[in-house]
């Protein structure tokens, strides 16, 4: 979690004035663009949609921790932004998700939270969480007793859903947030807020 715990500090503010125009979740989608694609800014920053001068200060910030090296080619991960990013993955996997009679939108994306389930209250939070990201809304799920719970909800979900989440390896006690929205990075950082925000409460 040491990974995790530490993305607050590249969106805080560094003097007198506004907060940077990002959140903590495309902090985690950058590095894994980064990794997997190596971008120059202007790629990034489209990927991103985000504003390029936006993306110069996501940059600086994360070059100046070491995570990340510039060229005239693009970006890399250095050795430490590898290690940064692997921490974050395994504690929150995530991956896109089809439509699901669930969810608020056409596109979803799913994250796990290790350990989260004792963390969350109502699943309001992290509803609210993703709308204040862009996303149009989150849904939280409980791994208990060997079941997938919506809290407050005695239903399991269905099989195709439950599937899906299997698939990243859940254990008991953790939690699944499903961020949805009207497209896929929307959904992704929707679903990213939600889940950062309840590994680093309390």
């Amino acid at each position: 979690m040491r990974g995790v715990s530490t993305l607050g500090s590249f969106v805080d503010r560094v003097a007198p004035g506004r907060r940077p125009q990002f959140v903590e979740a495309h902090i985690v989608k950058a590095l894994k663009l980064i990794g997997a694609e190596g971008p120059g800014r202007k790629h990034l920053a489209a990927r991103l949609e985000l504003g390029e001068g936006v993306v110069r200060t996501l940059l600086g910030r994360l070059m100046a921790a070491g995570l990340v090296s510039t060229s005239r080619s693009g970006t890399a991960l250095t050795e430490m932004g590898r290690r940064f990013l692997s921490e974050v993955e395994a504690a929150l996997p995530g991956r896109p998700l089809g439509r699901t009679d669930l969810t608020v939108a056409r596109s979803n994306y799913l994250v796990l939270v290790r350990s989260g389930a004792s963390r969350v209250r109502f699943g309001v939070e992290q509803r609210d969480e993703a709308l204040l990201s862009g996303a149009r809304g989150a849904t939280t799920l409980l791994l208990r007793m060997g079941g997938l719970l919506v809290p407050g909800l005695e239903a399991d979900v269905s099989p195709g859903l439950r599937d899906e989440i299997m698939a990243l390896g859940p254990g008991e006690g953790d939690a699944v947030i499903i961020g949805s929205a009207d497209s896929g990075l929307a959904a992704e950082i929707g679903a990213y807020s939600s889940a950062i925000a309840l590994l680093t409460s309390g």
